[in-house]
């Protein structure tokens, strides 16, 4: 693949993926706040399923999606996706009960299954050998920059005009992500294949002690995050007294400054062990979570925040690059969805124990209890990542293109 068509490809990619995640990340300090509300009325545990209901539908529907793309190209994925997710946007608007609201988040997770993991296997695939790491921290840059001004840019919307008016401009956000794949992104050169002519099953990629140890890790990681971006607006609403604008800037800031870390770290993974940075950053990330119970003021979660945003930089990259190493011989699409199944795991099962935990011993428990399975779950990765990968499976080869 030339130069050219690489940086036209990851600028469509990029640029995409920023429109959409900006649109969802405006509903984080929105969402839980909204859902407690009169209107809705949820307890903690439904406020918990309503997240975990969009992370799951996206699980189940990644891996078949991940091995369609594998044989059927990239771009066709993308789009449909953008495309209901912008429509189903409209739907947060009417939603006036828990499951109405329930419905759309697993509306949207289905959509979300043909976005980013595609997304992100599209970006595996033009990617240069031992540039791994670079590409996909550079692009990592788009999620988190999207999601961390979506934050600050929903809490504006919704003390200065409404909460509908914040679904309006998610919507138009997905939409304009939707235009912009369907003009300007190429389609996928051929199939993304193993030179034996097929990807490879779900058992032989789970089979791998390497891949074993970063699904651990992801769905650790995702289940932490979960549990804070879930309950830490509802914290800082009723403990703090916060504005929907200062829940925003805390969000946001702690995401935005683990977006800016994404090319450095990145750049690091390629240069010294990854397994390495991968246990480090992740158990230091989940030992800062256990601080928020002691914080009593904006600055104090501001903080907080922005160390947990540096420490959460640090695992991201080096998970992805081990990723898309496995993916170039076992099937691209596929491992990337085996990837994004693990963390859409966390993201759903986090919220839902962390609601049962904030219905039955209260909202600083929860952090406690995010912060033990995130130090037991990682060393538990490390372990996997540590045994010797089995002997390549007959006819292995890289991945290449077909004409």
């Amino acid at each position: 693949m030339d130069r050219a068509t690489r940086i036209r490809i990851f600028s469509v990619l990029f640029l995409s993926i920023f429109s959409a995640l900006l649109g969802l990340g405006i509903i984080i300090p929105i969402l839980p706040v909204f859902a407690r509300s009169e209107t809705i009325g949820a307890s903690g545990f439904w406020v918990g399923a309503i997240f975990a209901g969009f992370s799951l539908a996206r699980a189940f529907f990644m891996p078949i999606v991940g091995k369609l793309s594998d044989r059927r190209g990239r771009k066709g994925f993308i789009t449909m996706g953008l495309c209901i997710y912008a429509l189903s946007s409209l739907g947060y608007i009417y939603s006036h009960s828990v499951s109405s609201l329930l419905f759309v988040r697993i509306l949207q997770g289905f959509c979300s299954a043909m976005i980013v993991p595609i997304a992100m296997a599209y970006v595996g695939d033009i990617a240069p050998k031992d540039k791994e790491g670079t590409f996909l921290g550079v692009f990592t840059v788009s999620l988190f920059l999207g999601f961390g001004f979506g934050p600050l840019l929903g809490g504006v919307i919704q003390d200065l005009y409404s909460v509908n008016a914040a679904f309006g401009i998610m919507g138009i956000l997905c939409g304009l992500a939707f235009v912009l794949v369907l003009i300007w992104l190429p389609p996928s050169s051929g199939k993304q294949v193993p030179q034996r002519g097929s990807p490879a099953s779900f058992s032989e990629i789970l089979g791998r002690p390497q891949i074993r140890g970063i699904l651990c890790y992801r769905f650790v990681n995702a289940f932490t995050r979960a549990c804070v971006l879930t309950f830490l607006p509802l914290y800082a609403s009723y403990t703090i007294d916060m504005s929907g604008s200062e829940i925003g800037v805390i969000i946001s800031a702690g995401v935005l400054l683990t977006s800016f870390m994404q090319v450095p770290c990145g750049r690091l993974a390629d240069m010294i062990n990854r397994k390495t940075l991968i246990i480090t950053g992740n158990i230091l990330y989940s030992l800062a979570i256990l601080f928020f119970p002691f914080t009593y003021s904006f600055t104090q979660v501001l903080i907080l925040n922005l160390i947990l945003g540096i420490l959460g930089a640090v695992s991201i990259p080096a998970a992805s690059a081990i990723v898309v190493d496995e993916g170039k011989h076992y099937g691209m699409g596929s491992t990337m969805a085996v990837f994004n199944v693990a963390m859409s795991l966390g993201l759903g099962t986090g919220p839902l124990l962390a609601g049962l935990i904030h219905d039955f011993a209260g909202l600083d428990a929860v952090f406690f209890v995010a912060a033990v399975f995130g130090i037991l779950g990682t060393l538990m990765a490390g372990h996997f990542l540590s045994s010797s990968p089995p002997p390549p499976r007959p006819g292995e080869h890289p991945i290449v293109e077909d004409a």
